[in-house]
Parts: C-alpha cells; sequence; structure tokens
C-alpha cells in the first residue's frame, strides 16, 4: 500500500533540516569565538609584532583624519631617515581598525580604539566561519560547508591570525578573500554583474590589506585559461573576470605603496593573459563556422599565453624580484637571505600539514579524484583553489591560513561522495546478497571511524590556542606569564631621553617603537634591507666595528633578547636555549644575511647531563669573544662561562648596561662613544 506524504509535512521536515543546518553552523561560531578568546584569560593585549604597528597607524588614522595617512612621514622608523608610511605599508588594517572605532563612537558606545583592535580579529574569524560556509554549500553542498566551517574553526594556523589581538593583514585580508571568492562562484550561475562587482569590491578590500591578494586573483585567472582550453569557456565567466580583475587592477594602481608598477608587473602577467583571452574568445563567438571558431579560439588563446609568457619572462613587464620570485620560483630562495630568515616565510613541509589536517590530508587526493572525475565548473575551481592553496602553503608556511578551507572542502567533498555510495549499498533491498548487506554495514561502520579519525586531531589541536599574548610571555611561547619584556619596555618609557634612538634586531621594533615610544633603527616590516644588513654586520663585528655603524644611525641605546635557562647560581651561568629564539640564536640569521660564516662563532661546547655528554651550541668561535652582540648578551655571565666553560668573552668598553629585567632576558644598553 502507497502512502502520499502531504506537502506540509515535507515542508516541515525541509524547515527542520534548515533548522538544524543552521543551528549547527551557530555552534561552530560560538565555537570558534570561545577559542579564539582563550587568550583573554591573561589579558588583553596585542599579539604578536606586527598588530602594533597596525595599531599605531590606526590611532594616527582616528586623531588626525584618513587623508592624513596619505602624507603621514614617521621619523620614529627606520631612524635616522625615516619611513614614508603609505609607500611602504599597507592601508587595510589600521582603516578598518579605525573606521570601526568611530563607527562605534558614533552610535554612543564607549569604547577605547585599542580594544577594538584586540577585539576585531575575533570577530572578523567569526565572519569567515560563516562565509566559508556558503563557500562549501556553493561549491558542492550544506554538510561540506559545515566541514569546513568547522576545520577552520578548529584550524591551529587559522586561529593564530584570527585570535584575541592579531590585528594584521589575514583578519581583514582572508575576509575580503572569502567574499571574493563565494561570490565569484555565485557570479558564474546567476546575477554576474551585480556578484562580480561584490567579488571585485572583496578582492580590492584584500588587496589593500595583504600582499597574498596575488592568490585569488591568480587562481581566477588560471580557471579561466583553463575553462578556455577545455572548451568551457562563457560569456558569463568573462564578464565575471574582466569585472573582478579590472577593479583589483585600478585599485593596485591607486593605492600609494603598490602603484602602476604592481598593476602591470610579472604577478599580474596571468591575469592579463586571461583577460587578452577574454577578449579573444568574445570576438570569435561572431565566426560562425562551429570548426572555424574552435580552430581560432585554441590559436589565438595558445598564441597569447606564448607571446604574454614570453614577454613576462623577458622583462617587459619588469624584472621579478623578491617574494614573488621565491613564490614562482622557490629554489631562488638561497639569494635572498631576509626572507630566508623569517620565520613565518619559511617553506611549509608535509608534517605541518599532517600535524593540522591529520586523515584530511589523505582525504583530499580523493576528493581530487572524486571532482576530475565529475568535472563540473564548480568541481574544477575547487581543485584549483585546494592545489593553489597547498603549493602557496608549501611555498610561504604564512599561507598554511588560506589551506583550512580549501582542504575542508576537498576532503568534505571526499567524505560526501564516499558516504552517498554507502547509502546506496546500505539502502539495498532486503533480498539481495546477505553479502552485499554486510558489506553496507561494514563500510558504513569503516567511514564513521575515518571521520573521527579526523575530526579528533583536530580538536586535540586546539591546546595551541591556549596561550598568552606574546609580549605577556616575554616572545616565549609559554602558556604562562614572563615579566621581562612588559618590564623592559615600561622602563624604556619612562626612563629613556624623549630623542633617544634605539639600536636592536628588527624582531623588537615594533614593540619598542610603540610600546616604549621610541625612535628604533628597524623593525618588522624589514623594508630597509641595506639598514638590517649594516645591523647584523655591526652587532657580528668587533666594538670598533660596531660603534661606527652606530654612529651613523644615530644610536644611543642598543637592546638585546635572550630567554636565558639558568643552569648554575655560583658561579651565574645560563644556557641560551636554542627551542625559545632569543639573539644568540638569531644570529646565525645575521650571519646568513651578513654573508658570514657561522662557525667563525659558534661552535660546539661538550657539557655533562644527566643522559651523557652533549656538544651544546656556544659561543665559542674564533671571532665570538670580540663579537659585540655576545658581549652585550652574555655580560651578566662571562665570569662562569670563563671559569666553568673555558670561553673568554670579552667585556664590553663602551657600551653600559643600563638596565637589566628580572630575568636578564631584556639587557638596555647606553652607548658612551669615544671622544
Amino acid at each position: 500500500m502507497n502512502l502520499k506524504v502531504p506537502d506540509s509535512l515535507k515542508g516541515l521536515r525541509i524547515a527542520n533540516m534548515n533548522l538544524l543546518v543552521y543551528a549547527t553552523l551557530f555552534t561552530i561560531v560560538l565555537l570558534a569565538v570561545a577559542i579564539r578568546l582563550l587568550p583573554m584569560q591573561w589579558g588583553i593585549y596585542l599579539d604578536e609584532f606586527d598588530p602594533y604597528f597596525q595599531y599605531k597607524s590606526a590611532k594616527y588614522i582616528v586623531e588626525n583624519g584618513f587623508n592624513a595617512w596619505y602624507t603621514w612621514f614617521d621619523p620614529t622608523r627606520w631612524a635616522p631617515w625615516g619611513s614614508s608610511v603609505p609607500y611602504e605599508a599597507q592601508m587595510g588594517v589600521p582603516f578598518t581598525g579605525a573606521a570601526i572605532y568611530l563607527f562605534l563612537s558614533f552610535i554612543g558606545l564607549n569604547v577605547q580604539l585599542f580594544d577594538v583592535a584586540v577585539f576585531y580579529p575575533v570577530f572578523a574569524g567569526a565572519i569567515m566561519v560563516v562565509l566559508i560556509f556558503a563557500l562549501g554549500r556553493e561549491l558542492v553542498n550544506r554538510g561540506v560547508g559545515l566541514l569546513s566551517a568547522f576545520i577552520f574553526a578548529v584550524d591551529p594556523t587559522a586561529i593564530q591570525r584570527t585570535s584575541l589581538g592579531f590585528f594584521d593583514t589575514e583578519s581583514v585580508g582572508m575576509l575580503g578573500m572569502l567574499i571574493s571568492i563565494l561570490f565569484f562562484i555565485k557570479s558564474l550561475k546567476t546575477r554576474t554583474v551585480p556578484y562580480s562587482i561584490i567579488s571585485g569590491l572583496g578582492l580590492a578590500y584584500m588587496t589593500m590589506a595583504w600582499g597574498a591578494y596575488l592568490y585569488p586573483l591568480n587562481l581566477f585567472a588560471m580557471f579561466v585559461i583553463i575553462m578556455t582550453l577545455i572548451g568551457r569557456w562563457s560569456r558569463q565567466l568573462s564578464i565575471s573576470f574582466t569585472v573582478v580583475s579590472a577593479i583589483t587592477i585600478f585599485t593596485l594602481a591607486v593605492t600609494p605603496n603598490y602603484g602602476l608598477y604592481s598593476a602591470i608587473s610579472p604577478s599580474t602577467a596571468l591575469p592579463i593573459i586571461a583577460f587578452m583571452i577574454c577578449l579573444v574568445m568574445s570576438f570569435a563567438q561572431y565566426v560562425q563556422d562551429p570548426v572555424k571558431r574552435k580552430k581560432l579560439s585554441i590559436g589565438a588563446v595558445l598564441g597569447i599565453i606564448v607571446v604574454f609568457g614570453g614577454l613576462t619572462l623577458g622583462g617587459a613587464f619588469g624584472p621579478i624580484t623578491g617574494k614573488f620570485l621565491t613564490f614562482v620560483n622557490p629554489l631562488s630562495r638561497a639569494g635572498t637571505p631576509i626572507i630566508g630568515t623569517v620565520g613565518e616565510q619559511f617553506p611549509a613541509v608535509w608534517t605541518n600539514f599532517f600535524i593540522n589536517y591529520h586523515i584530511l590530508i589523505i582525504l583530499a587526493p580523493v576528493g581530487l579524484y572524486y571532482a576530475l572525475k565529475r568535472l563540473k565548473y564548480k568541481d574544477l575551481f575547487m581543485v584549483l583553489f585546494a592545489l593553489a592553496a597547498l603549493y602557496g602553503a608549501g611555498t610561504y608556511i604564512r599561507l598554511m591560513a588560506v589551506v583550512a578551507p580549501a582542504i575542508g572542502i576537498l576532503g568534505g567533498f571526499a567524505l560526501t561522495t564516499i558516504l552517498s555510495n554507502v547509502s546506496l549499498v546500505v539502502r539495498q533491498q532486503p533480498d539481495k546478497k546477505s553479502r552485499a548487506t554486510l558489506l553496507g554495514k561494514g563500510y558504513g561502520i569503516l567511514i564513521i571511524a575515518i571521520v573521527i579519525v579526523a575530526m579528533v586531531p583536530l580538536i586535540y589541536n586546539l591546546r595551541s590556542a591556549n596561550r598568552p599574548a606574546m609580549i605577556v610571555s616575554a616572545s616565549s611561547g609559554y602558556a604562562t606569564e614572563i615579566p621581562d619584556w612588559m618590564e623592559a619596555l615600561a622602563w624604556m618609557r619612562d626612563n629613556l631621553p624623549q630623542d633617544a634612538i634605539v639600536g636592536c634586531w628588527w624582531d623588537y621594533g615594533y614593540w619598542i617603537n610603540v610600546m616604549a615610544n621610541r625612535s628604533v633603527i628597524d623593525d618588522n616590516s624589514t623594508t630597509n634591507g641595506t639598514q638590517i644588513e649594516l645591523v647584523a654586520q655591526a652587532f657580528l663585528n668587533d666594538e670598533t666595528y660596531a660603534l661606527d655603524v652606530f654612529k651613523t644611525m644615530k644610536v644611543d641605546y642598543v637592546v638585546v633578547y635572550e630567554p636565558w635557562i639558568i643552569v648554575s647560581q655560583n658561579p651565574l651561568i645560563a644556557l641560551p636555549p636554542w627551542t625559545t629564539i632569543g639573539d644568540f640564536e638569531k644570529s646565525t640569521a645575521m650571519m646568513a644575511i651578513a654573508g658570514y660564516n657561522s662557525s667563525d662563532y659558534i661552535s660546539g661546547v661538550p657539557l655533562s647531563t644527566s643522559s651523557g655528554t652533549i656538544n651544546y651550541p656556544l659561543p665559542a668561535g674564533p671571532k665570538a669573544s670580540n663579537t659585540t652582540l655576545y658581549q652585550l648578551l652574555f655580560y651578566p655571565f662571562i665570569d662562569g662561562y670563563s671559569s666553568t666553560l673555558q670561553i673568554n668573552i670579552t667585556a664590553p668598553q663602551h657600551f653600559q648596561l643600563v638596565y637589566s629585567s628580572s630575568n636578564l632576558w631584556v639587557l638596555v644598553y647606553k652607548i658612551n662613544y669615544p671622544a
């Protein structure tokens, strides 16, 4: 007997399913917010280094107006020369922070700009979770959207870049990227021009905040080129890409730190090629003969690729340099020592991917197979989205943040496809062979096990979010309060002359400039490679050489940092930990930048431990005893090193220790230049 289900009950079932989906999404958003607020237990602080400069820039805009940004010259950075901020920094993050603060103030909310900067990344992260859900739903289905949103919510890299206090490029740039990708896909299905404009504005927003705008821009271009080559070009695709790329390239041309040079450059060569292909394909549609049209299209497309590719490699659009050169040619990293010594610009390795995503890394190729097998336009985009993200992260570990949505969507597509196949087996009629039933049950149990194995390690990774801001843990990464940097910055702010210029390695430049409110000779922007090299040379040579360099830069005080492990109180001896990176460990990066040989400075020294004798890397090389950096770092311990370890480090003659933090991690020296 057949029973017909009333339409009203069908509607109720659909409504209940929608309620379940959006209740799940809401729960995931709450989880994402809760995780990103974990550092609040140690206080309300900005995290890492760059957010301090972003906050300083937002404060300048609030105090002086948005127009003032375009003429801002900051004499306190890269002293004694100063810095033209709009031509060296991106405007997206400070403009966003200032706009939100002014809006909240306008509607009567009494908030502090600092609090806006601290909490904005958490708010942005919550919005990103929703956007990733929408993207997964658009590319596959709601189940994949929920899985992708969950993966982003608990992904360690995504958490770090959208956590409390991380007021930096990713918290703004990824928001723009996800808006752009979502509406680009939507524009291919319906409402082409309005959705394309939203997509272009999203990518323009990302462009103003984060140099990784090249990822989605070139992703769209690759998608257009490949769709054309496989005979899937469409007028909608051409319109969508043209609108998005035009808005983005126009934004590049009028943004001070990019300009026309960046708008037409090797990094935009692929979008230019894709645009030319769109023009040719549009005109080719007027050829009536389909055979001639196909031949003309293929010939023109290949010709454009060859000609513009040759012009790009030949330097017609300018030289391929900097981070983009390292991106397209990872082997060139050896020739760019500053890029090679910045942690967030290291290439990611297999372990980075596996630690973050575990079995999803195995499921992603399965999703890749199913997508290529079906090969709808959304499937092709999904594949390119994932492969480009994985390649980008493999070149720069900082781009791991864009892997989470890509790997979630591709892995989710694999799971839903497998589960769909399981469902077909399980739903077989009772008169089928019993083996099929057993296979269905076993297959279902296996899939459930895979899902559990995939999810549990991701949740376990949440422990990485439970840490204080870096300035609270004294740049150690430990989940505890260590007061040294807070003490040192407060002391410098209250005791150094207002016009003092502070020398340090570039890692701490933003903290000293913003928190201590003093001029610095270098900072985390690393925009002046020549000055960084000079600082490296000053630290790695003797006092006479160092004084000449610092005098040229008008340096009054020098700050050094090392998170010592105290191993003896009498005599006082401390070891550099290596696992937590201070200036001694960073001296190897200084050597790479200066072109020096590390064996001249660091050598293994036999030390007795409970597990036996180990060769511990210490300043025992032939040049170490008179190296300025080591003189400053090891000054509190030179007697112990000399009497116990037979490592003789000369005491500094013209550097006077005027402050040491409670654990001796941060030392401040006054330079007494010889007459």
